[in-house]
């Protein structure tokens, strides 16, 4: 597979990411400050509207594997939710002056069902573009590359000087941006990247679901990209106090680190791709979880000080980031074939769901159990560090460095595990190239 395809394919990634900082922090204060709702209704309709999300998922990845069409399933649904993605995203980052609890909600959940359909089409396509063991991890590269493209891009929206003198206009902007990119994501990927032909496929089972559930891969992945993700939305929830308790670092330079781990994380895309296809996938993601311990433990225990030494640390943080969304992705998409030879029945779309639910899920419990533990233990936000109790200092350190620890140790356990090699895939697409109906 072509540069050109693999660019393709990842353009809509780009536009997609670029969501997500919106969504978690500008949009709320939008609609409280420049709009004028009530906090309380605003904060109503951001919990409804992602507790809901989670439940779309999975009902777009059963959606989707059960369509039959002419232009491909994944294709076909990136297309039917890219314009109702763009209508809500355009009423939800504009709204009209005065408007109502009512018109959030409604343009909240329209941006939440589209996105979730376009990000489960999206994914779900990936996994079937390429069937060659190493393919899987460039393409997966390529898409986790364009998406922190986007995430950096409309970070860096608020920094340009006509934003700085108007930041009423920040979101406005923002929504421009996903407006523009992601459709022309969309259209570079249906005009250049062909979607496989799955033949006369089965249609699912609702006992198929079940079966792919308990089938040992597939738990295995879902629980280990599960605890890897809590634990960096985790340590992500406390990230400005830890290191301003620990490291004595203000709110500016504590940004720049997070800049840091962006910037790390894109150029360790490529990186695990290619290590994935050398030592295999499930040995190389072992040695990313097993890196994210490390790191943990030198970033708490390593007597480093200066915002020098914490940019280098924090960027060798950032390429282990990487690991999952490349590499596990490629993996689930190698479980997928399994599943398929086993039962004669695709399910990748269910299978991109699982992994969106996993991270959604991840997302919400993560940051609620890292910030409620801190306010049981005492943690003053506005207090300086020589003025936090002790019970506060240690559940900061546990949240920030030793439970994520304990996490990215456990998924590297799970992983380790994992039993398909590049060998056994080989062996699995040679029996599903004999199949009729696989072509």
């Amino acid at each position: 597979m072509g540069v050109l395809i693999k660019a393709a394919y990842a353009a809509p990634a780009a536009g997609l990411a670029a969501l997500g900082l919106p969504l978690l922090i500008y949009l709320p204060d939008y609609y409280a400050t420049v709009v004028g709702l009530p906090l309380g209704l605003v904060g109503m309709a951001f919990l409804v509207a992602r507790l809901a999300d989670i439940a779309i998922d999975p009902l777009a990845g059963i959606l989707i594997d059960r369509t039959r069409s002419r232009h491909g399933r994944f294709r076909l649904w990136l297309a039917v939710g890219t314009p109702l993605l763009m209508l809500s995203v355009h009423g939800l980052f504009m709204p009209p002056a005065g408007a109502s609890f009512s018109y959030l909600a409604v343009c909240l959940a329209g941006t939440y069902a589209a996105w979730s359909l376009c990000f489960v089409a999206h994914l779900g396509w990936g996994g079937t573009l390429s069937r060659d063991y190493g393919g899987r991890n460039a393409i997966f590269a390529w898409c986790q590359v364009l998406f922190l493209v986007g995430g950096l891009a409309v970070t860096a929206l608020p920094l340009l000087p006509p934003l700085r003198t108007a930041p009423q206009a920040t979101l406005p902007a923002m929504g421009w941006f996903v407006l523009i990119s992601f459709p022309l994501g969309v259209a570079a990927a249906l005009l250049l990247v062909p979607e496989r032909n799955g033949g006369q496929r089965p249609m699912p089972r609702w006992r198929d679901y079940g079966r792919l559930l308990g089938q040992g891969a597939t738990a295995r992945l879902l629980a280990a990209d599960f605890l890897s993700s809590t634990a960096v939305y985790a340590a992500g929830g406390v990230f400005f106090f830890y290191y301003a308790t620990f490291h004595d670092l203000d709110r500016m330079q504590a940004a720049a680190l997070l800049f840091a781990v962006k910037a790390g994380a894109m150029a360790g895309a490529p990186l695990w791709g290619w290590l994935g296809n050398r030592v295999e996938k499930h040995r190389a993601m072992t040695l990313g979880f097993s890196g994210m311990v490390l790191m943990c433990l030198v970033v708490h225990l390593f007597p480093w000080s200066g915002l020098t030494a914490g940019l280098a640390i924090l960027g060798v943080f950032g390429t282990l980031l990487s690991a999952d969304p490349v590499l596990v992705r490629s993996m689930m998409a190698d479980v997928g074939d399994e599943h398929r030879l086993i039962t004669g029945i695709d399910q990748m779309g269910t299978l991109a769901a699982l992994l969106s639910v996993s991270d959604k899920l991840a997302a919400a419990i993560g940051p609620a159990l890292a910030l409620t533990a801190l306010s049981m233990a005492g943690f003053d936000a506005h207090a300086q560090a020589t003025q936090q109790g002790a019970p506060a200092l240690l559940t900061l350190a546990a949240a920030a460095v030793w439970i994520p620890a304990a996490l990215h140790g456990m998924a590297a356990i799970l992983v380790y595990m994992h039993p398909l090699s590049a060998d056994r895939l080989r062996a699995i697409q040679a029996s599903l190239a004999v199949v009729p109906g696989n072509g």
